[in-house]
This record gives C-alpha cells, structure tokens and sequence, in this order.
C-alpha cells in the first residue's frame, strides 16, 4: 500500500469525521445558547434571524480561502489530516508554514505524497496539531496581563502601542517573504514562481482593499483574501 492510501484511508477519514461533528455540535450548542440569551433579553427575534443569515454568508464566503488551502495541502498530506486542521483553530497561512517547514526539515524536497514517509507524515501531524497549543495556552495563563500591559502602554504613550502592533505584523510579513526568498536560492525557477504569485496576490489583495476603504464597496470586505488566493494560485497554474 503506498502512502497515499495510507493518508486517504477509512480510519483517516473517520477521524475527521468525528472532529468535525464535535466542532459542529459545539456550535449549534452555542448558537442555541446565544439565541437564548437574546430571547431573555428581550431583542427582537427577526432581528437576529437577520444576524444570523448575514452571518452565515460572511462566514462560507471566505471560508472559500480555507478550501483553497485544504485542496493545496490535500496534494501533499491528504485530505482528512488537512481537514482536521482547518475545522478547528489556526489558519491556513499557518498550516501551509508549518507542513511545508516540517517536510523540509525532515529532508523531503517538496510537500507531496509521493515523497512522504510515515515518520515524516507524524512529524507534520505533530507540528500542526501539538504546537498551535501554545497560542490557547498562553492565552489561558497569560493573555490578561498582556493586554493588561499593552493597553497601559497605549494610555501612556500610544505611540509605543502602535510600534508594538506594526512590529509584531512586519514579523509576519517578514517570515512569509522568507520561504520564496530562500527557495531562489536554492531553486532559482521555482523560487521566482513563489515572488510572483505573492505579489500578485498582495497586488490584488491591495486593490481590493482600496475600493473598501475608497469606494465604500464594504461588500467586499469579506472577499479580499479568497479573490487574493484564487487569483495568486490562478497565475501559478498558467506559469507553473
């Protein structure tokens, strides 16, 4: 049996299934006991059934990014283990870090099925299901006093808070333009590819964002990045 057999089997997708009933069980609890308390409050019901139709198509639209990653990642992991992942917390741009970041360091010189080992396969399950425990961790024992700390900081001088903010986001910007820049060097084709398909998803992504903020074309503001996604991963089909 080869490996992808292995990564797509029954058992694989069982345990998908069951993560992704508790997670949609959860949520109909909430949501149940969101409504509830609306009731003992005394809002009006066709209220919030309004809120909950605007709510449900601003949460499948952009969902569309997360399928896109989904089918991305299905290439290289499967389908259930990436599914597992997006049903719950992260987000796709961490997933894709983490898998491929995991692959390379266990020597496999791209995320695909052919290339995977089931050593290799555990080491990504652990690294994109163990390690994002640290955000939920921090935040039970931590994230009080951190917020705590920054909004002192922002009342004393906002400056400093605004500096903290912008610091923390160029990180991330810095350590997405690191993966295709250290491809270039070690695969000039394919790292240009990456440069590109990135900058044309910012392009657009930029774009978008000024006909919200510009034209008031507030509709769009859930779309950005899905239309960002499919457009970068349109350009790399026609140049790959």
């Amino acid at each position: 049996m080869d490996f992808s057999s292995i990564a797509n089997s029954t058992f694989m997708y069982l345990l998908g299934a069951v993560v992704a009933l508790f997670i949609t069980i959860l949520s109909i609890f909430f949501m149940l006991r969101a409504w509830r308390a609306g009731v003992r409050k005394g809002i009006d019901p066709a209220l919030m059934k309004r809120v909950i139709r605007s709510s449900v198509v601003f949460t499948i639209v952009p969902s569309v990014a997360i399928l896109l990653g989904l089918i991305t990642m299905a290439g290289g992991l499967g389908v259930p283990l990436p599914w597992m992942r997006l049903s719950v917390i992260g987000s796709v741009q961490y997933e894709l870090i983490a898998a491929d970041s995991a692959a390379r360091a266990a020597g496999l010189p791209e995320l695909l099925l052919r290339h995977m080992t089931p050593e290799v396969f555990a080491s990504i399950a652990i690294v994109m299901t163990v390690c994002i425990l640290a955000g939920p961790i921090f935040n039970i024992f931590f994230l009080k006093g951190y917020l705590g700390r920054v909004q002192n900081m922002q009342q004393k001088d906002n400056t400093w808070g605004k500096l903290v903010v912008a610091s923390m986001f160029m990180g991330m910007i810095c350590t997405f333009l690191g993966n295709p820049i250290i491809t270039i060097r070690q695969d000039p084709g394919a790292g240009w590819i990456a440069m590109l398909v990135m900058a044309t998803a910012a392009a657009v992504y930029a774009v978008c964002d000024y006909l919200v903020q510009k034209r008031k074309q507030k509709w769009l503001d859930g779309f950005t990045l899905p239309i960002s996604m499919i457009i970068g991963m349109t350009v790399a089909g026609f140049i790959g």
